[in-house]
């Protein structure tokens, strides 16, 4: 939950489900729990209100919550907080807001998930003992950077100012430990000045950089990928790329292909190709994707999908006049076309 959300200039509450164990082997990357979710606020007579997802149904969107990749679901919007806190709601009574949420599993359920705070600490598991141990470490850790404790290096911004912790920053990035390991500026007054990139984006590398995720994985992930290449972020650059694999539709397939290829993500890359190449003959009627196709500056992204398959069925594809640069050598389009399967 994000109480104090801004989206659109306006702040809201914002609701999300992840999912956090999934029986044994929990760090698997194929664990995966397909489900519906509804969020609702209980008002004081306990009868739900601002209902917001969808229940099973014909027209219901059924998500899918992985281990991995910050896979998170659920709603920036889900209520403004003029309207939470209005008291002709009475949505929060006595200080105290009650949030219902409803889970439709999809598919049968081959094992069980007790509560893990009333799991007697005898029947825990060796894995699960350990990813707890984690967990609390990873929450004391991004509380250095929520309250600021014992800081000595402040980010700026544009408009604003973080507090955060050399040796937590040269741990995490090699950027950052280049540049407070030399005779820089930025080590002798210990500031950093980040202003190529918004407020938003900065703290959500700090959160993710502390604790492993943040909130703002969901609406900004192609910013956060780009500021996870320049600092050398391993983990977060990762996380990003599965959030967009995630996503990958015919509407931002040539978007995610370019960001990939400009900012060295060779899983988004590789996902982004495949999937175009296999819902081509859909994208060549789409006129965004065509004028991405078409860019100059982007054709040589492109070239991945000529070799792409060649055992799928032939598409040719318009790119204007030009060339595509294949390392050893040049490909001269002539006509303007480029064939893309056998």
């Amino acid at each position: 939950m994000r109480p104090k959300n801004i989206v659109e200039e306006v702040q809201h509450m914002s609701l999300f489900l992840s999912l956090v164990e999934c029986g044994k082997g929990t760090y698997s990357k194929e664990k995966m729990v397909k489900a519906n979710r509804q969020f609702a606020i209980l008002t004081a007579n306990g009868k739900p209100t601002n209902v917001t997802g969808d229940r099973p149904g014909p027209t219901a969107t059924i998500r899918e919550y992985k281990l991995t990749g910050n896979s998170k679901w659920g709603f920036q919007k889900f209520i403004t907080s003029a309207d939470l806190i209005n008291p002709e709601n009475k949505f929060v009574v006595d200080d105290t807001l009650k949030i219902q949420c409803n889970i439709w599993i999809c598919g049968e359920l081959k094992e069980k998930v007790g509560n893990i705070k009333e799991r007697p600490n005898g029947n825990t598991s060796v894995e699960n003992r350990i990813t707890m141990a984690r967990h609390h470490v990873v929450i004391d850790i991004g509380k250095m950077f929520k309250e600021s404790i014992r800081t000595d290096v402040t980010i700026k911004t544009n408009n604003r100012i973080f507090r955060a912790h050399k040796a937590i920053l040269m741990t995490r990035s090699s950027v950052f430990a280049a540049m407070f390991a030399v005779d820089m500026l930025e080590n002798e007054v210990n500031i950093v000045e980040i202003t190529d990139f918004d407020d938003d984006i900065v703290e959500g590398m700090l959160e993710h950089l502390y604790s492993g995720e943040t909130d703002y994985m969901n609406e900004r992930v192609q910013e956060l990928l780009q500021i996870a290449e320049k600092y050398n972020l391993a983990g977060l650059k990762e996380g990003c790329e599965y959030q967009l694999v995630d996503n990958l539709n015919k509407e931002n397939a040539a978007a995610n292909l370019i960001l990939a290829n400009n900012y060295n993500a060779p899983y988004l890359k590789e996902k982004a190709v495949e999937f175009i190449c296999k819902n081509k003959g859909e994208l060549l009627k789409s006129q965004t994707f065509c004028e991405a196709m078409k860019a100059q500056t982007n054709t040589s992204i492109f070239a991945d999908l000529f070799f792409y398959h060649q055992s799928v069925r032939a598409q040719t594809l318009n790119l204007g006049s030009g060339t595509l640069n294949l390392g050893s050598g040049t490909l001269n389009l002539g006509s303007g076309t480029l064939n893309l399967g056998s």
